[in-house]
Order: structure tokens, then C-alpha cells, then sequence
């Protein structure tokens, strides 16, 4: 599955792609649960977490699955 380009994703990308890219070396739950209360509108991190997908790509960067991650969600850390 091809990657949407930044343009598309827009604010939602790099919003989310910044907010987990440090969980594959620094794991924190933290970041996990405020993920899940993005998701169901209880938090404002300052962009949308629009799927479940989100959450468990987070989830795979958590346990440092990078691969998995990015396919679940619009970021491309496997890549760099």
C-alpha cells in the first residue's frame, strides 16, 4: 500500500508522525493512553487521531515493530 504524501495528510500526519516517532527507542505509555483519549475527544493533542489504526500503529512503534507501524498509519519511520 502506498504512502498518502504529506500534502494530503496534511496536519494529521505530521501532528501524529511527530508525536510517536520517538516510541520505537523511547518507549512511554503515556503517549499511548493520550492517544486513545484523542481518539474518543477527550484530549487535544493539536491533530486528529482519525482511526483505531492510529492507535495500534502507535502501539507497534511502542513495541518496536516499525514496519507494522507504518502500515498502519501514514508515517514512514522504516524508511529513513
Amino acid at each position: 500500500m502506498a504512502k498518502q504524501d504529506e500534502k494530503t495528510i496534511g496536519k494529521v500526519h505530521t501532528g501524529f508522525c511527530s508525536f510517536v516517532q520517538d516510541l520505537p527507542s523511547n518507549p512511554n505509555s503515556e503517549k499511548l493512553k493520550d492517544l486513545i483519549l484523542a481518539f474518543n475527544g477527550i484530549k487535544d493533542l493539536g491533530f486528529d487521531v482519525p482511526t483505531k489504526d492510529y492507535i495500534k500503529g502507535a502501539v507497534e512503534y511502542y513495541k518496536g515493530n516499525v514496519s507494522k507501524g507504518d502500515e498502519l498509519t501514514p508515517c514512514a519511520f522504516g524508511d529513513s
